[in-house]
């Protein structure tokens, strides 16, 4: 139980504060870019109250794993709707994945000035593996991840509005992926967990 309690006090600040940098990422480079959606909406904030979502919250408190209100991003203000779309959607886990460097450089330079601290080895590679597993599923090329929109901007022949009809089925290849996992083909594991933990075992 006090295990559990432990976790959790690493988990859900950490997951707040990954998914916050991860949101506000796709903001500012669609702001860059010329979309003032998210400015307006006031979602230019690493304040975690601005991107709560109540359900991600509650799925990170029994799941260990949730999610933020998406970003609004209107790509209709881009000079190059479909390009600078895929641009603002890798801002979110490239973010991660920086934040799962920076972790690690911190807990390294730490460990030279403290010497070996169980908890702050614990506090850190859990923040790094979240950050990790965040880049890798959010990478997954199948609507509304943000690797869709990715592989969308390099499929020849492929336009913003078709990009967006697509979108409407996004949620069903997320359900069959889940659906895989229960019946026995672990494809998160390959393509989330796997990777994930090469990552951290690189890092540290």
């Amino acid at each position: 139980m006090v295990e559990k309690i432990s976790v959790l006090l690493i988990v859900i600040p950490v997951l707040l504060f990954s998914l916050s940098v991860h949101e506000y990422a796709h903001g500012f480079i669609a702001w860059k870019l010329g979309d003032p959606t998210a400015k307006r909406m006031g979602r230019l904030t690493l304040n975690p109250l601005a991107h709560l979502d109540p359900i991600g919250v509650l799925f990170a408190v029994f799941f260990h794993f949730g999610w933020a209100k998406p970003v609004p991003i209107n790509p209709f203000y881009f000079r190059k709707p479909l390009a600078h779309l895929a641009i603002a959607s890798a801002a979110g886990p490239i973010s991660n994945l920086l934040l799962c460097f920076g972790f690690a450089l911190i807990y390294k330079t730490s460990e030279k000035v403290l010497g070996p601290q169980d908890f702050l080895q614990n506090f850190f590679i859990t923040a790094s593996y979240i950050n990790s597993a965040l880049f890798f599923f959010n990478f997954i090329p199948i609507p509304p991840l943000d690797g869709s929109r990715i592989l969308f901007a390099l499929l020849p022949g492929m336009t913003l509005e078709k990009s967006m009809r697509y979108e409407i089925f996004g949620f069903l290849g997320i359900f069959i992926l889940v659906l895989l996992n229960k019946v026995g083909f672990p494809i998160f594991n390959y393509i989330v967990v796997k990777p994930s933990y090469m990552l951290i075992s690189f890092l540290y």
